[in-house]
């Protein structure tokens, strides 16, 4: 079976005293197991005055390039054909990054990055409702607001979408 390790908004806004020993546990891994994936994919988080975020959450935060730029340890594995930015908690909103993953028919998924309770939760269930098997890496996933929150969506991962390792 094909595979794709995605990395899930490994950005500088979201490094905190939860999150700030994940990017270079990813770095390590993309090192070690890279033969192993048929793609490695980086999602990016980017809010606008237009968003959900902004109209129903009142929430401006990631309009700036300082919060929204990819963390230094990993930006030497990202480019403009595995880049997919997205302005939602879902990546397959616009279907780029599912007609990628369909081009080269990849059947898993394995997820790592931030938030566990927002963004990997949803890209899980959306490639789980699409066909794909779903395999969460917990050590390289944290929330960047709480372990409680890393945890629960562990739990809902590993008791409704996929494998937990």
């Amino acid at each position: 079976m094909k595979k794709a390790l995605v990395i899930i908004d490994a950005q500088k806004g979201f490094i905190n005293k939860l999150t700030n020993k994940i990017p270079s546990k990813i770095r390590v891994f993309i090192e070690k197991n890279k033969e192993d994936y048929d793609l490695i994919i980086f999602t990016k988080y980017i809010n606008h005055k237009n968003s959900n975020f902004v109209k129903n959450l009142k929430w401006s935060g990631f309009m700036d390039k300082k919060e929204t730029a990819i963390v230094d340890e990993l930006k030497c594995f990202v480019n403009s054909k595995n880049l997919f930015i997205k302005d939602t908690y879902g990546s397959f909103v616009d279907n780029k990054l599912l007609n990628l993953l369909k081009r080269h028919k990849i059947g898993q998924v394995e997820l790592a990055g931030i938030d566990t309770e927002n963004c990997v939760l949803t890209f899980a269930r959306d490639a789980f409702d699409r066909g794909m098997a779903v395999v969460v890496h917990k050590n390289l996933s944290a929330s960047h607001s709480s372990l409680k929150l890393h945890n629960a969506a562990l739990e809902i991962i590993k008791k409704n979408i996929g494998i937990v390792k």
